[in-house]
C-alpha cells in the first residue's frame, strides 16, 4: 500500500471523525438549547407543537379538546338512548400523558435512536404524538343524573279505590333508570382503549316504589276510617244522612307529601250528593207579572236553590277527617245569581201580540165560573217550548175552588154541572192562542154551534176531557193575561211578536146531518218561513140529534 493512499485514507477517516464528532456535539448543544421544550417537527392531532414549553403545549391541547370534545358519544340501555358530546360525558384529553409523550420525542429512546431522530428532523420528517383520553367520572354521573327525567321510567305506586263499594288495591310496579355510576364504569375502559366516537350499552337499574307493604296498610286503614261513620248533612233547611256504604265509594288513593294516603274524589262526591239529594231542591217562587194599560211589569220571586253549591267534596272530606260527627251544612246553588232578572228579561214578555174577546149575558151563574177561571189563569207564563193545559193547571172545577153550577152540554143535550160556562173562557183563550201563533195539542169544538163564538174556531171543556192544551213554539215567553166585565171575557197574550198570523180560508162539508168545518191558518216567521195548519170543528144539526139524524137519549 502506497504512502499516498494511506495519507488520503487517514485524512478521510479524520474528516468523518470530525463530522461525526461535530454532529454529536451539535446534537448535544441542541438538546441543551431546547431542554424543556418539544423537539423539532413534532405534531399532536395535526397541530405542530415544535418548540413549545409545557404551559404553551397545554394551551394548544385546550384548543384541540374544544374541537374533539364535540364528537358524539352515545349511551344506550333497553329502550333508552341518549347521544351527547364527549365533553358532556366527562371525556377529556389526558393532557399529562400527551405532554409527557410530546416531550419524550427524540429524548427517551437511547442516544443512538435519539440521535437518528434528531438527524431526520432536519429533513422535514414529522414525528406524530397520538392523543390519549381520560374520564372524569364525576362529570359523567352529574350529566346522567341531570337528565334523569328522560332516562327513567318512574315506578308505579300502589293505589286503591272504593268505587265498587269496598277498598280494592292495585299493586305497584318497579320503574327503571340509567345510573350515572354504571355509565361511568362502562365508559372508562372504552375511553382508555379506543378513539372516539364512543358508544356504550348498560343495564337499567330498577327503581322500586316508595310505598312498601307497611305504608300501604296504613293508607288503607286511613281510607277505611274515612268511611266508618255516617254523616248528617243539611241543605235547603232539610237534613239527610249519608251512610258508610255511600261514603266508601268516594274514597281513592292519592300521593301527598311523598306519601300514599286516602282522600275523596271531590268531583265524584259533588255528583253523588247532587243525585242523592235532588229531592231537597228548593223550587223558589216564580216572578210575578202585571199588566196595566197594556204595559208589562214584573216582580222577581225567589230563585230556585239546588243541591248543591261548589265545595261539597271539600266539606265532607274535612268532616270525615274529623270523625264524621256533627252536622255538615252544604251550600245551595242559586239557579239565577241575579235573582232571575236576566232570565226574565230574556223571555221578551214586553208587548201585546194577540187578544180576543167574547161576550155573554150579564149576571148569569155561568159568569161566576168564567170570572173564576179567568182569575186563576191570569198571569200564567208559557215559557219557550212550554205547554199550558187548562185541566192540568186548574184541575176539576169544584165548589171548593169557587165554581158554581151552570149550563153545560152533555151527550148532545143542554144540562147543568159545576163549572158550566168555562167553555166560553176556553174559546176565548183558543182564539187568542190562534192569533198568537201557538200550536194546539188538544182541543174539541162544541157539538152544537153557539152563535156567540166564531164559527169553526172555538173549544169546549170538561174534566178530565175534553181539554184545551196549547204549546208555545216561539223563542219567547208568552204571558196569558185575562180581564172581564159584566158581559165579556178577554184573553191577551204578551210576548215579543214572532209570528205574522193570518186566517187564510175556511171550508165546510156535510157528513150526514153534521157539518165539518176546517179553518186554515198561516204563520210567517221572521226569516220568511211560512207554516200552514188548520183547526177542525164538527157541529150536529141541533140538540139531541146525532150525525145520522137519530135522537140521542138524555143523560140520567
Amino acid at each position: 500500500m502506497s504512502r499516498k493512499f494511506l495519507l488520503w485514507g487517514g485524512l478521510l477517516v479524520g474528516i468523518l471523525v470530525l463530522l461525526m464528532g461535530g454532529t454529536a456535539v451539535a446534537h448535544m448543544v441542541n438538546e441543551a438549547v431546547y431542554n424543556g421544550e418539544v423537539a423539532r417537527n413534532v405534531s399532536v392531532a395535526g397541530v405542530d407543537v415544535s418548540g413549545l414549553g409545557r404551559e404553551d403545549l397545554w394551551e394548544v391541547l385546550d384548543e384541540i379538546e374544544a374541537e374533539w370534545g364535540r364528537i358524539p358519544a352515545t349511551v344506550a340501555a333497553a329502550d333508552f338512548e341518549i347521544t351527547t358530546e364527549m365533553s358532556e360525558l366527562g371525556v377529556q384529553i389526558d393532557r399529562a400523558a400527551v405532554t409527557q409523550a410530546a416531550m419524550a420525542v427524540g429524548r427517551d429512546d437511547g442516544f443512538i435512536d435519539d440521535f437518528r431522530s434528531w438527524l431526520r428532523s432536519f429533513f422535514g420528517k414529522t414525528r406524530y404524538v397520538p392523543l390519549s383520553f381520560e374520564l372524569d367520572e364525576a362529570t359523567t354521573i352529574a350529566y346522567i343524573d341531570g337528565h334523569e327525567e328522560a332516562l327513567r321510567v318512574s315506578p308505579i305506586e300502589p293505589s286503591f279505590t272504593g268505587a265498587s263499594g269496598t277498598i280494592v288495591v292495585t299493586e305497584g310496579l318497579d320503574g327503571a333508570r340509567i345510573d350515572g355510576a354504571v355509565v361511568a364504569g362502562a365508559l372508562e375502559p372504552v375511553v382508555t382503549a379506543d378513539l372516539p366516537p364512543y358508544s356504550v350499552a348498560v343495564d337499567l337499574v330498577p327503581v322500586p316504589p316508595i310505598t312498601d307493604d307497611t305504608k300501604l296498610a296504613a293508607a288503607i286503614a286511613h281510607a277505611e276510617g274515612l268511611a266508618s261513620t255516617p254523616m248528617v248533612v243539611r241543605v235547603n233547611a232539610r237534613n239527610a244522612t249519608l251512610y258508610p256504604e255511600t261514603i266508601e265509594r268516594w274514597v281513592v288513593s292519592d300521593w301527598q307529601d311523598g306519601q300514599l294516603t286516602a282522600v275523596f274524589d271531590l268531583d265524584l262526591v259533588q255528583r253523588s250528593v247532587e243525585g242523592l239529594l235532588s229531592d231537597y231542591d228548593d223550587p223558589g217562587t216564580p216572578p210575578r207579572f202585571n199588566v196595566v194599560d197594556n204595559q208589562v211589569s214584573y216582580t222577581l220571586g225567589a230563585p230556585p236553590k239546588e243541591c248543591c253549591g261548589e265545595g261539597v267534596g271539600e266539606l265532607l272530606y274535612e268532616a270525615a277527617l274529623e270523625g264524621g260527627g256533627g252536622l255538615v251544612r252544604l251550600p245551595a246553588r242559586l239557579t239565577y245569581e241575579d235573582g232571575g232578572k236576566a232570565a226574565v228579561e230574556a223571555l221578551g214578555v214586553k208587548e201585546l201580540i194577540a187578544e180576543f174577546t167574547t161576550r155573554h149575558n150579564c149576571c148569569e151563574s155561568r159568569v161566576t165560573n168564567i170570572h173564576r177561571i179567568a182569575d186563576i189563569v191570569r198571569g200564567y207564563l208559557i215559557e219557550p217550548g212550554g205547554r199550558f193545559s187548562i185541566n192540568d193547571y186548574v184541575g176539576r172545577r169544584t165548589r171548593e175552588k169557587g165554581f158554581v153550577s151552570a149550563g153545560v152540554i152533555e151527550s148532545g143535550h143542554f144540562t147543568e154541572d159545576v163549572g158550566g160556562g168555562i167553555s166560553q173562557f176556553a174559546t176565548t183563550l183558543f182564539n187568542a192562542a190562534f192569533f198568537a201563533g201557538m200550536d194546539f195539542e188538544s182541543y174539541q169544538s162544541h157539538s152544537i154551534y153557539i152563535s156567540r163564538y166564531p164559527y169553526g174556531r172555538e173549544a169546549t171543556m170538561s174534566y178530565p176531557a175534553p181539554d184545551l192544551a196549547i204549546r208555545n213554539n216561539s223563542p219567547y215567553g208568552m204571558l196569558l193575561w185575562t180581564s172581564y166585565t159584566g158581559n165579556s171575557i178577554t184573553v191577551q197574550v204578551y210576548s215579543t211578536e214572532y209570528f205574522d198570523v193570518e186566517q187564510t180560508a175556511q171550508s165546510s162539508r156535510r157528513s150526514g146531518f153534521c157539518t165539518h168545518v176546517n179553518t186554515f191558518r198561516s204563520r210567517t216567521t221572521p226569516d220568511g218561513e211560512v207554516l200552514k195548519d188548520s183547526v177542525f170543528a164538527s157541529y150536529r144539526p141541533r140538540e139531541g140529534v146525532d150525525c145520522n139524524g137519530n135522537e140521542i137519549p138524555k143523560p140520567d
